[in-house]
């Protein structure tokens, strides 16, 4: 069953539904709030509150795109329950790590060997990654890495899509303009996203 017949179910009272839903994106949801805080208690935490809620709840809001729904729901509680203002920022302050799970040397030599040459590119690539800015990072992350639909990621960031393609668009327009002395870099990492996302 689609996403969308799920959340029609959930909305009607379908346990049942609930449960599918929180296991197809369960892991999901762990990752991504383990992005917005390192506290994982909390995350886990959040994340039971989240479906408590969604099985509570009596008038749950229609929408077209449940996995965008629910990362911004997860990523809202995060907000909520951290206690500093420094917390707050952090959840949308992806860092340096965004991509570590999919930048580890496993990883990278499965696709691109071990050679001088290859981690020299992982390196510049580590290196342009950290260049960008923080929501430029979360925009590669959700669309890229998680595989989210430009809808999707323009409801999980809270932009009209638009916007939020053009940030892609500016993006990976920075990305190139970073690695423009490695003419193969930009090129390699959409291949790389392209790879790891099949």
């Amino acid at each position: 069953m689609d996403d969308r017949a799920l959340w029609l179910e959930l909305r009607s009272g379908s346990l049942i539904a609930l449960e599918v839903i929180y296991r197809r994106y369960y892991s999901l949801l762990l990752n991504y709030g383990m992005k917005c805080t390192p506290d994982d208690d909390m995350v886990r935490d959040c994340i039971q509150e989240l479906f408590v809620k969604l099985a509570k709840s009596s008038n749950l809001s229609d929408t077209e795109y449940p996995r965008s729904y629910l990362l911004k729901s997860l990523r809202n509680m995060i907000n909520d329950k951290s206690t500093s203002a420094r917390s707050q920022v952090e959840c949308f302050s992806f860092n340096d790590e965004i991509f570590s799970d999919i930048m580890d040397d496993d990883s990278f030599e499965k696709i691109f060997g071990n050679s001088d040459e290859d981690l020299r590119k992982k390196k510049a690539l580590v290196q342009a990654l950290s260049q960008l800015t923080s929501q430029q990072k979360h925009i590669l992350y959700l669309r890229y890495i998680k595989g989210l639909s430009h809808k999707e990621v323009a409801e999980a960031m809270d932009m009209n899509v638009q916007s939020s393609m053009n940030l892609l668009s500016r993006s990976v327009s920075k990305l190139r303009e970073i690695l423009a002395t490695h003419s193969i870099m930009c090129i390699t990492f959409l291949q790389w996203m392209q790879i790891i996302l099949k």
